[in-house]
Protein backbone atom coordinates (compact mmCIF):
# COMPACT_ATOMS: atom_id res chain seq x y z
CA UNK A 1 0.00 0.00 0.00
CA UNK A 2 2.90 2.35 0.74
CA UNK A 3 4.27 1.91 -2.79
CA UNK A 4 0.87 2.76 -4.26
CA UNK A 5 0.74 5.94 -2.19
CA UNK A 6 4.23 6.94 -3.31
CA UNK A 7 3.28 6.25 -6.93
CA UNK A 8 0.09 8.33 -6.60
CA UNK A 9 2.05 11.15 -4.98
CA UNK A 10 4.54 11.27 -7.85
CA UNK A 11 1.82 10.88 -10.47
CA UNK A 12 -0.27 13.75 -9.09
CA UNK A 13 2.77 16.04 -9.20
CA UNK A 14 3.57 15.01 -12.80
CA UNK A 15 -0.02 15.63 -13.89
CA UNK A 16 -0.03 19.01 -12.13
CA UNK A 17 3.16 20.04 -13.96
CA UNK A 18 1.75 18.85 -17.30
CA UNK A 19 -1.40 20.94 -16.77
CA UNK A 20 0.72 24.00 -15.89
CA UNK A 21 2.80 23.51 -19.03
CA UNK A 22 -0.38 23.31 -21.13
CA UNK A 23 -1.81 26.46 -19.50
CA UNK A 24 1.40 28.42 -20.08
CA UNK A 25 1.58 27.18 -23.68
CA UNK A 26 -1.92 28.49 -24.32
CA UNK A 27 -1.10 31.88 -22.80
CA UNK A 28 2.02 32.06 -24.99
CA UNK A 29 -0.11 31.18 -28.01
CA UNK A 30 -2.49 34.05 -27.19
CA UNK A 31 0.50 36.38 -26.94
CA UNK A 32 1.73 35.18 -30.34
CA UNK A 33 -1.67 35.82 -31.90
CA UNK A 34 -1.65 39.32 -30.37
CA UNK A 35 1.62 40.20 -32.13
CA UNK A 36 0.63 42.06 -35.30
CA UNK A 37 3.41 40.64 -37.42
CA UNK A 38 2.60 37.05 -36.49
CA UNK A 39 0.47 35.09 -38.93
CA UNK A 40 -2.17 33.24 -36.84
CA UNK A 41 -2.38 30.43 -39.38
CA UNK A 42 1.13 29.35 -38.39
CA UNK A 43 -0.13 28.65 -34.87
CA UNK A 44 -2.55 25.93 -35.95
CA UNK A 45 -1.33 23.42 -38.50
CA UNK A 46 -3.68 21.90 -41.04
CA UNK A 47 -6.47 24.43 -40.65
CA UNK A 48 -9.22 23.44 -43.02
CA UNK A 49 -12.95 24.07 -43.24
CA UNK A 50 -14.56 23.41 -39.87
CA UNK A 51 -11.22 22.82 -38.07
CA UNK A 52 -11.77 22.23 -34.39
CA UNK A 53 -9.57 22.40 -31.27
CA UNK A 54 -10.36 20.60 -28.05
CA UNK A 55 -9.01 20.55 -24.52
CA UNK A 56 -10.34 18.88 -21.39
CA UNK A 57 -13.89 18.44 -22.69
CA UNK A 58 -14.19 21.91 -24.25
CA UNK A 59 -14.01 22.14 -28.02
CA UNK A 60 -14.49 24.96 -30.47
CA UNK A 61 -14.49 25.25 -34.24
CA UNK A 62 -11.80 27.76 -35.18
CA UNK A 63 -12.18 27.84 -38.97
CA UNK A 64 -15.09 28.94 -41.12
CA UNK A 65 -16.68 26.99 -43.95
CA UNK A 66 -14.13 28.50 -46.34
CA UNK A 67 -11.21 27.28 -44.20
CA UNK A 68 -10.34 30.79 -43.00
CA UNK A 69 -9.04 30.91 -39.44
CA UNK A 70 -11.47 32.64 -37.06
CA UNK A 71 -8.95 34.53 -34.91
CA UNK A 72 -11.49 35.59 -32.22
CA UNK A 73 -12.60 31.95 -31.85
CA UNK A 74 -8.95 30.89 -31.56
CA UNK A 75 -8.24 33.51 -28.89
CA UNK A 76 -11.37 32.60 -26.91
CA UNK A 77 -10.44 28.91 -27.13
CA UNK A 78 -6.86 29.54 -26.00
CA UNK A 79 -7.86 31.76 -23.08
CA UNK A 80 -10.51 29.28 -21.99
CA UNK A 81 -8.04 26.42 -22.32
CA UNK A 82 -5.48 28.29 -20.21
CA UNK A 83 -8.06 28.88 -17.46
CA UNK A 84 -9.37 25.31 -17.51
CA UNK A 85 -5.90 23.77 -17.52
CA UNK A 86 -4.87 26.12 -14.70
CA UNK A 87 -7.90 25.04 -12.64
CA UNK A 88 -7.05 21.39 -13.24
CA UNK A 89 -3.44 22.05 -12.21
CA UNK A 90 -4.76 23.38 -8.89
CA UNK A 91 -6.90 20.27 -8.48
CA UNK A 92 -3.87 18.01 -8.86
CA UNK A 93 -1.76 20.29 -6.65
CA UNK A 94 -4.30 19.82 -3.88
CA UNK A 95 -4.46 16.05 -4.52
CA UNK A 96 -0.67 15.90 -4.21
CA UNK A 97 -0.71 17.91 -0.97
CA UNK A 98 -3.47 15.74 0.49
CA UNK A 99 -1.39 12.63 -0.15
CA UNK A 100 1.71 14.24 1.39
CA UNK A 101 -0.24 15.63 4.37
CA UNK A 102 -1.81 12.22 5.03
CA UNK A 103 1.70 10.73 5.08
CA UNK A 104 2.83 13.41 7.57
CA UNK A 105 5.25 14.95 5.04
CA UNK A 106 4.08 18.58 4.97
CA UNK A 107 4.92 21.30 7.47
CA UNK A 108 1.24 21.59 8.40
CA UNK A 109 0.63 17.84 8.86
CA UNK A 110 -0.90 16.76 12.13
CA UNK A 111 0.30 13.18 12.09
CA UNK A 112 -0.23 10.37 9.63
CA UNK A 113 -4.00 10.51 9.27
CA UNK A 114 -6.30 11.58 6.45
CA UNK A 115 -8.62 13.31 8.92
CA UNK A 116 -6.98 16.72 9.12
CA UNK A 117 -8.57 20.14 8.72
CA UNK A 118 -6.15 21.04 5.91
CA UNK A 119 -7.20 17.94 3.96
CA UNK A 120 -10.84 18.98 4.34
CA UNK A 121 -9.97 22.47 3.07
CA UNK A 122 -8.08 21.08 0.07
CA UNK A 123 -10.92 18.66 -0.77
CA UNK A 124 -13.32 21.61 -0.78
CA UNK A 125 -10.94 23.62 -2.96
CA UNK A 126 -10.78 20.71 -5.40
CA UNK A 127 -14.58 20.61 -5.52
CA UNK A 128 -14.84 24.34 -6.22
CA UNK A 129 -12.11 24.22 -8.88
CA UNK A 130 -13.88 21.33 -10.60
CA UNK A 131 -17.22 23.18 -10.44
CA UNK A 132 -15.54 26.24 -11.97
CA UNK A 133 -14.40 24.34 -15.08
CA UNK A 134 -17.80 24.04 -16.81
CA UNK A 135 -18.71 27.57 -15.69
CA UNK A 136 -15.58 28.95 -17.43
CA UNK A 137 -16.41 26.90 -20.51
CA UNK A 138 -20.02 28.16 -20.63
CA UNK A 139 -18.86 31.77 -20.24
CA UNK A 140 -16.41 31.21 -23.11
CA UNK A 141 -19.20 29.83 -25.27
CA UNK A 142 -21.35 32.91 -24.58
CA UNK A 143 -18.35 35.16 -25.32
CA UNK A 144 -17.82 33.35 -28.61
CA UNK A 145 -21.47 33.78 -29.59
CA UNK A 146 -21.26 37.49 -28.78
CA UNK A 147 -17.96 37.94 -30.64
CA UNK A 148 -18.68 35.84 -33.72
CA UNK A 149 -22.44 35.53 -33.91
CA UNK A 150 -24.52 32.42 -33.26
CA UNK A 151 -24.20 31.13 -36.82
CA UNK A 152 -20.38 31.01 -36.54
CA UNK A 153 -20.07 29.28 -33.16
CA UNK A 154 -19.91 25.56 -32.79
CA UNK A 155 -18.56 24.43 -29.44
CA UNK A 156 -19.17 21.89 -26.73
CA UNK A 157 -18.87 21.93 -22.96
CA UNK A 158 -18.15 18.84 -20.87
CA UNK A 159 -20.03 18.50 -17.59
CA UNK A 160 -18.00 15.67 -16.06
CA UNK A 161 -16.08 18.15 -13.90
CA UNK A 162 -19.37 19.43 -12.49
CA UNK A 163 -20.38 15.96 -11.27
CA UNK A 164 -16.92 15.22 -9.83
CA UNK A 165 -16.89 18.65 -8.14
CA UNK A 166 -20.17 17.88 -6.38
CA UNK A 167 -18.77 14.52 -5.26
CA UNK A 168 -15.62 16.22 -3.93
CA UNK A 169 -17.71 18.65 -1.89
CA UNK A 170 -19.69 15.72 -0.45
CA UNK A 171 -16.46 13.89 0.35
CA UNK A 172 -15.10 16.99 2.09
CA UNK A 173 -18.16 16.98 4.35
CA UNK A 174 -17.52 13.34 5.27
CA UNK A 175 -13.88 14.15 6.03
CA UNK A 176 -14.93 17.15 8.13
CA UNK A 177 -17.03 14.79 10.23
CA UNK A 178 -14.03 12.43 10.43
CA UNK A 179 -11.85 15.29 11.72
CA UNK A 180 -14.42 16.02 14.44
CA UNK A 181 -14.71 12.35 15.40
CA UNK A 182 -10.92 12.02 15.60
CA UNK A 183 -10.77 15.11 17.88
CA UNK A 184 -13.41 13.55 20.11
CA UNK A 185 -11.51 10.25 20.28
CA UNK A 186 -8.20 12.01 20.96
CA UNK A 187 -9.90 13.94 23.78
CA UNK A 188 -10.95 10.67 25.46
CA UNK A 189 -7.42 9.27 25.57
Amino acid sequence: MENLTKFATVLTKLIEVAYWIGAVAMVVAVALVAIDSYVPGQLVWGVGPGAELSTHGFSMVIAGEDGELLVPALVIFLLTGALVLGLMAWVFRDAHLILRTTQGLTKFSQGKTPFQKDNVRMLREMGFFLLAVPVVELVAEVAAVLALGPEQVESSVGLNSFAVGILMLCLSQAFAQGVQMQRDVDGLV
